[in-house]
């Protein structure tokens, strides 16, 4: 990948390993980030960009399940008598 130097490519990855909640993977990505020659505040700011990413896959498939099974109480998602999702 010519286009994104290693620095922008492990921030990326560091994002993503947030996103999907793969500690290894943070781990591994930070050491590399490191390397490129990210700082710790441009790793930070690449995890809260994971963080947007996953909270918004969250929300989405939150409609997914309102979606499938309509407004209704489920003690599977969120403990007795909260709405589910």
């Amino acid at each position: 990948m010519d286009i994104l130097d290693d620095k922008i490519q492990e921030l990326i990855a560091l994002g993503v390993s947030y996103a999907v909640n793969c500690k290894p993977c943070l781990e591994y990505h930070r050491k590399k980030a490191e390397k490129a020659g990210a700082t710790v505040a441009e790793m930070l700011a690449a995890v809260a960009v994971g963080e947007k990413v996953r909270n918004g896959a969250h929300t989405k498939s939150k409609a997914f399940v309102k979606d499938v099974f309509g407004e209704t109480e489920c003690e599977a998602c969120f403990g007795q008598g909260n709405p589910c999702c």
